[in-house]
C-alpha cells in the first residue's frame, strides 16, 4: 500500500502546475503518489503534469468542471495512501515538507490532521517576504476557527481514514476547507507545526483575492451553527461582525470605537457561554480571543488613532490571553519561524 497520497487539484494553470508537480517529486520523503484531479481544464494542464514521465503520477480527470470540492473528494477517492496532503496546484512544497509531516503523525496517533506555516511565491515564482505562523496546539486551533481557518489547505496532511469520514460538501463553492475543518477538529485532535514547508504564490487568480463576497456570504451562513454549539445568542448583526473580527476585508460596520466596544463585549460572551458548555478548552478560547481583540485594534487604529487603540487593547482583560501559558507558547513559536 502507498504510504502518502499528494492530491493536487488543478484547472486551467498549466503556467504553474508543473511546478507544483515538481516539488512533490523532489521530496526527500519519495514514497509516495501524487494525485492530479483535472477539473475539466480547457488548457495544456494534462499535457504539462503528464510530461512529467513519472510513474508516482496519476491524472484523474473530470470531463468539465465540477468545482474544488468535486475534485477535492475525487482526490480522496483515487489517493491510495495511509496519509493524505494537499497542495494547491499554484503552490509549491519544500524539499522535507512530507518527511516531517509524516514523521510527526508517526510520532503522535492521537492527532487526525496536521499543518505547518507558508511561506509567499511572487506571481512569478520568486520568494517574498512574511509569514503567518498559525496556532499549533489543537486546543487554540479549535476555538480559532469559529473566526477563521487556523491551516493553510496547501500545508495539511491527514489520516486517510479520517479525511474520508469527513467529505467536503459539495454545496460550498467557497469556504469547503474551514467547513471541513471544523467538523474534523470538533471530534479529533489536529495540529500546526511551527516550520514553513509550502509557499503559496500570491496572484490575482487566488479564489480568496477573486471571491471576497462570496467568502463573506458563505461565513455567514456557516458561522452560526459554530456560535450555536458555543451557546451563544445573537442576531444578524452580531454573526456579521464576528465574521469582520476574523477577517477586516469581509466587514460590514466601520472599525471604530462602537465597533471596538460590542468586539470587547462579543468576546467576553464567547468565554462566558464557553464556561457553561466546555465547547473548547479555556485557555485555547483565551488565546483566541485576545489575538483577535488585537487585530480589532489594530484595525480601528485609522479611526480612533493609534495611541488610543493601542490603550484600548492593553487596557482589556482580553489582552491577558496572549500573556498565558498556551498564548506565550505559540508566540515563542511565531518568533522561532520568523527568525530562522
Amino acid at each position: 500500500m502507498t504510504l502518502v497520497s499528494v492530491v493536487v487539484p488543478v484547472f486551467n494553470r498549466a503556467h504553474v502546475v508543473g511546478d507544483a508537480v515538481g516539488s512533490l517529486l523532489r521530496q526527500t520523503h519519495a514514497e509516495l503518489e501524487v494525485v492530479v484531479v483535472d477539473d475539466g481544464s480547457t488548457d495544456a494542464s494534462v499535457a504539462v503534469v503528464e510530461a512529467f514521465g513519472d510513474g508516482r503520477v496519476r491524472v484523474v480527470r473530470h470531463e468539465a468542471n465540477r468545482g474544488i470540492p468535486h475534485a477535492r473528494n475525487t482526490g480522496l477517492e483515487a489517493a491510495r495512501g495511509r496519509y493524505i496532503a494537499w497542495l494547491d496546484s499554484d503552490d509549491v512544497a519544500r524539499p522535507t515538507r512530507i518527511a516531517e509531516q509524516l514523521a510527526f503523525l508517526k510520532a503522535n496517533p492521537e492527532v487526525a490532521l496536521v499543518g505547518a506555516c507558508a511561506g509567499k511565491l511572487r506571481a512569478d515564482g520568486r520568494r517574498k517576504r512574511g509569514v503567518r505562523v498559525p496556532p499549533t496546539e489543537h486546543a487554540v486551533i479549535a476555538p480559532w476557527l469559529l473566526f477563521r481557518s487556523a491551516f493553510q489547505q496547501s500545508a495539511v496532511m491527514a489520516r486517510a481514514d479520517v479525511l474520508r469520514r469527513f467529505p467536503y460538501r459539495p454545496d460550498l463553492p467557497v469556504c469547503e476547507d474551514l467547513d471541513q475543518f471544523q467538523r474534523i477538529a470538533a471530534e479529533h485532535r489536529v495540529a500546526n507545526l511551527a516550520a514553513v514547508l509550502v509557499d503559496r504564490r500570491v496572484h490575482p487568480d487566488q479564489t480568496i483575492r477573486r471571491r471576497q463576497d462570496a467568502i463573506k456570504a458563505m461565513k455567514l451562513k456557516l458561522a452560526p451553527p459554530w456560535l450555536e454549539r458555543l451557546g451563544m445568542r445573537f442576531g444578524s448583526d452580531d454573526v456579521a461582525r464576528h465574521v469582520q473580527l476574523g477577517n477586516r476585508k469581509q466587514a460590514s460596520v466601520p472599525a471604530d470605537a462602537d465597533f471596538l466596544r460590542w468586539a470587547e463585549a462579543w468576546l467576553h460572551g464567547l468565554q462566558a457561554a464557553n464556561a457553561w458548555t466546555d465547547a473548547y478548552d479555556g485557555q485555547g478560547l483565551a488565546v483566541a480571543g485576545g489575538w483577535f481583540w488585537a487585530l480589532a485594534c489594530a484595525d480601528a487604529a485609522s479611526t480612533i488613532g493609534r495611541g488610543r487603540a493601542l490603550g484600548r487593547f492593553a487596557g482589556s482583560e482580553l489582552a491577558r490571553g496572549l500573556t498565558g501559558e498556551a498564548g506565550r507558547r505559540w508566540l515563542r513559536a511565531a518568533l522561532g519561524v520568523w527568525r530562522g
